[in-house]
């Protein structure tokens, strides 16, 4: 079985011009190429009904009878700022198809992957904050520089469980990480809950000091998008794929927001130690049933003690 990586369609759209065939072993022929409106476009054709896939505002589905055993499913990209969310869309059905020979299997593979990603190609309704898209960027560049490393991506993206609505960011065995990301000025880091840093068993507070850039800056990961991309490349399993993107669908943006593009430098990343000697708040310490929401901010100076090598 092959393996169509993101470059592989970067590389070919750049090629404008009618359909071509791309060699895939499955029972599906793929076909890529520009729509008569100018789009990028990706085809499936099949010599079976396929099922009806709807479009979103960014993604377009075409599906059409060419003959009586002829027919098209194609998707046009109608926004060229989200190429790149396409290109590893695309990479990502065609993976999904290759090596399947029963025609009927291949088409409810093709479809079960498209709705994974169709989320990812609405017009977000969501609101994110400064804070939040930090927040994000933070969790995914520690997923892919540090927890991959760790504990390998699977059960780093497994780890993920601030996006299940845990109080920890990520959580393994006996070994949880709360992530916190700041500008490099910041003083103090907030902990917005009590619950963040509570727990019978030694954690870790990861702080993570960024500086805000231009587009100009090109490190390969200093985006929301390009955190996605590296993370993507990295995992080979297509139910740890479809994992990852549930995770990032419960943020409510889309890969395509502006917000996913903003720029940022780690200037440091440094992790400390939260036990029973670390400064924090706990359940217990709330006295008055009356209060239903803590927040409060460490000192990041003060908290030199706690830090790990």
């Amino acid at each position: 079985m092959s393996s169509y990586e993101k470059e592989v369609f970067e590389s070919i759209f750049s090629e404008l011009g009618a359909q071509k065939l791309i060699e895939v072993d499955s029972a599906l022929k793929v076909y890529y190429g520009i729509s008569n409106e100018g789009n990028p476009r990706l085809s499936f054709l099949t010599t079976v009904i396929p099922p009806k896939m709807d479009s979103t505002k960014l993604l377009k589905v075409v599906q059409g009878k060419e003959t009586e055993h002829i027919y098209w499913t194609s998707f046009d990209l109608l926004e060229s700022t989200a190429k790149q969310v396409f290109y590893s869309f695309c990479s990502d059905l065609v993976n999904a198809v290759d090596g399947i020979t029963d025609e009927k299997k291949a088409l409810v593979y093709l479809k079960n992957r498209f709705h994974i990603w169709k989320s990812l190609f609405k017009k977000s309704s969501t609101v994110i904050s400064a804070e939040q898209i930090k927040g994000l960027y933070g969790e995914l560049y520690f997923l892919d520089t540090i927890l991959a490393g760790k504990y390998g991506i699977n059960d780093a993206i497994r780890s993920w469980s601030g996006t299940d609505g845990m109080a920890k960011d990520f959580s393994k065995d006996l070994n949880w990480f709360e992530i916190k990301s700041v500008s490099v000025s910041s003083v103090s880091v907030k902990i917005s809950s009590v619950s963040q840093l509570s727990s019978e068993v030694p954690g870790h507070l990861i702080i993570i000091k960024l500086e805000s850039m231009s587009q100009m800056f090109a490190n390969g990961k200093s985006s929301i998008g390009e955190m996605f991309q590296s993370i993507l490349k990295k995992i080979d399993m297509d139910e740890m794929r479809e994992l990852f993107l549930s995770k990032i669908q419960t943020y409510g943006i889309s890969l395509t927001d502006d917000c996913c593009s903003e720029k940022f430098n780690v200037v440091s990343l440094h992790s400390y130690l939260v036990d029973n000697e670390f400064p924090r708040l706990l359940e217990g310490d709330i006295k008055y049933k009356e209060i239903c929401k803590v927040s409060y901010e460490l000192i990041i100076n003060s908290l030199e003690r706690f830090k790990e090598v």
